[in-house]
């Protein structure tokens, strides 16, 4: 669907159309804004889902959870459940998915549901949780109504329920998406380590839309700035771009990453292509689930 004047119905879109417009600059500077923004409040929770594989679980079992609220013949989240759930995907092992579920306890990202069978290992999202899962997907919808002057957050705050039928129609359409799920290699640099992707979202949302060459200067980056901004490890940091300096992704004016710092043509067009396949997930997730609801129709 082409860029048009707003109608109550939110907009799906294509992600090459989200890639090639000026626009999404704006959507992609507002959200990655947002979401860092997020990090320095919930360092904690945050942190632990921020790589990829973890971030994929979480939505995976989030959606589970939400599949089974809506329609309560769908099974709540289990092991086997979850495992079900991922099938045909190359997320996670069996073990990995396992012990996923046992640490979102740990960190309260859950709850047990009692089951007369002790045997049972049944789990339900805890409502703070369901809290993050809705802050998370808001910024993304408020961040597309830049696209458009669209309505998406503004809907969401008013009918807080289509969060349950929009999240888990975003997952599965990511999780089937092996450009997403297995980004390239300058992407999934930065993203199979921890904290990765708040790096990421900080650094490639100062390149200018529009540049030329295959160097974009963005300032100042340090990984003192970055740890301390965000509560981050600052070895850590300092382990995720010496590594995509080694790869040839970003560089500075000076030895010892000293002087302003430069991201590669590759990287930043890599990750606009990589942020527009998950903003296009969440803009047809949204417009179904306002089908499904009938709001407005």
């Amino acid at each position: 669907m082409s860029i048009q004047e707003p109608s109550f119905l939110p907009q799906a879109f294509e992600a090459s159309e989200l890639h090639s417009s000026p626009r999404f600059g704006d959507c992609l500077t507002s959200a990655a804004r947002e979401l860092l923004a997020i990090t320095g409040r919930l360092p904690r929770e945050v942190r632990y889902l921020s790589d990829m594989q973890k971030w994929l679980l979480s939505q995976a079992t989030f959606a589970v959870h939400f599949e089974h609220v809506t329609n309560p013949n769908n099974p709540p989240i289990s092991p086997t459940n979850l495992l079900n759930f991922l099938k045909g995907t190359p997320i996670a092992s069996k073990n990995t998915t396992l012990a996923f579920l046992q640490e979102a306890r740990h960190y309260k990202l859950l709850e047990a549901i009692p089951t007369a069978d002790r045997r049972q290992q049944v789990f339900r999202a805890r409502r703070e949780t369901e809290g993050l899962i809705h802050l998370w997907l808001t910024t993304h919808l408020a961040a597309l109504d830049l696209m458009d002057g669209g309505n998406r957050a503004r809907l969401m705050d008013a009918n807080p329920d289509l969060l349950r039928y929009a999240q888990p129609l975003m997952t599965r359409e990511v999780l089937h998406n092996s450009d997403w799920c297995r980004p390239v290699a300058s992407i999934a640099n930065f993203t199979r380590a921890e904290s990765g992707n708040n790096i990421l979202h900080d650094v490639a949302s100062r390149a200018p839309w529009e540049f030329s060459g295959d160097r974009i200067w963005i300032g100042q980056v340090t990984s003192n700035g970055i740890s301390s901004r965000y509560r981050m490890s600052q070895s850590n940091t300092a382990r995720i771009l010496a590594r995509a300096r080694d790869a040839g992704l970003m560089g500075w004016e000076r030895p010892g990453n000293r002087g302003d710092c430069w991201l590669s043509a590759t990287l930043v067009n890599d990750y606009r292509y990589w942020q527009a396949l998950k903003f296009a997930a969440i803009s047809k997730a949204m417009r179904s689930a306002v089908i499904t609801m009938g709001i407005g129709i």
